[in-house]
């Protein structure tokens, strides 16, 4: 008997995590800014793996991870995951000679609040650290509240448009934008970030799912004129535009 109500305690953790699975392989083609007000993009061509899984619990797709911590009528407490691609100094003009951006992670809560079926307001708060394989720092917080809509155009088309705001701590401001005195320039002086606005983003989404292909595209543009780091020598841009498609052909698809 206890070794019965152990196996019920063990599985029913698994159970809650049991759900649909797509995966696949396919390619990115994107152009996107080095870091958010860099005056200089690059394009992207990348292997993609392809990969979604929906539970009661734990929900993968395109726009990232989110676990569910618990919930209520009209609301979840989840766990969000976002982050950004390094940049390499040496290919930017105003970096040159400053140490290069490792890979950025983020992760922390994020409260969810489901208006109807279309409209979504989501609270997050993640801690982010940079890496490059070897080590791990963290490089401080992040809020960045954003408002979702999502339709089924027919029966193959679906669409999602995401508006955020954002506010940063002064650690996460000086990774990107922060000029320490050993790098200081005739062209770049020192500068000291500081904390608060981080600048706001429009996004739109336009997903193609049939049968065993999937197409997606889409185009963001963020605002940084009131940020507080516009005055650093390390950024340029206050308007930006990010674009890029993914295909996608599905492998292997079921229920775990």
């Amino acid at each position: 008997m206890r070794f019965c109500l152990s196996l019920m305690m063990f599985c029913a953790p698994i159970a809650a995590f049991a759900g649909e699975y797509k995966l696949g392989a396919g390619v990115l083609f994107a152009s996107q800014p080095h870091y958010p007000g860099a005056d200089q993009a690059k394009l992207l061509v990348l292997p993609l793996p392809f990969f979604t899984y929906q539970s009661e619990r734990l929900n993968i797709d395109r726009q990232g991870a989110t676990g569910l911590l618990t919930q209520g009528e009209g609301w979840t407490l989840n766990l969000s995951l976002s982050g950004s691609l390094p940049v390499n100094s040496s290919d930017n003009r105003l970096r040159q000679g400053m140490s290069s951006l490792d890979w950025v992670g983020e992760a922390g809560p994020a409260l969810d609040i489901q208006i109807n079926d279309a409209w979504l307001i989501r609270f997050p708060l993640r801690l982010a650290v940079a890496g490059d394989f070897q080590r791990l720092h963290a490089i401080g917080q992040r809020f960045e509240p954003e408002l979702r809509y999502n339709t089924d155009l027919n029966a193959v088309w679906q669409w999602q448009m995401t508006t955020s705001l954002a506010w940063s701590s002064r650690q996460y401001h000086q990774y990107f934008y922060g000029v320490p005195a050993d790098f200081e320039t005739a062209d770049r002086a020192v500068y000291q970030a500081k904390s608060g606005f981080s600048g706001w983003r429009l996004s739109n989404g336009l997903v193609y799912q049939q049968r065993d292909w999937w197409f997606g595209i889409y185009t963001r543009y963020d605002n940084f004129e009131d940020a507080a780091f516009v005055d650093s020598p390390l950024f340029r841009k206050t308007h930006q535009i990010s674009t890029g498609l993914v295909l996608v052909r599905i492998f292997s698809q079921g229920n775990w």
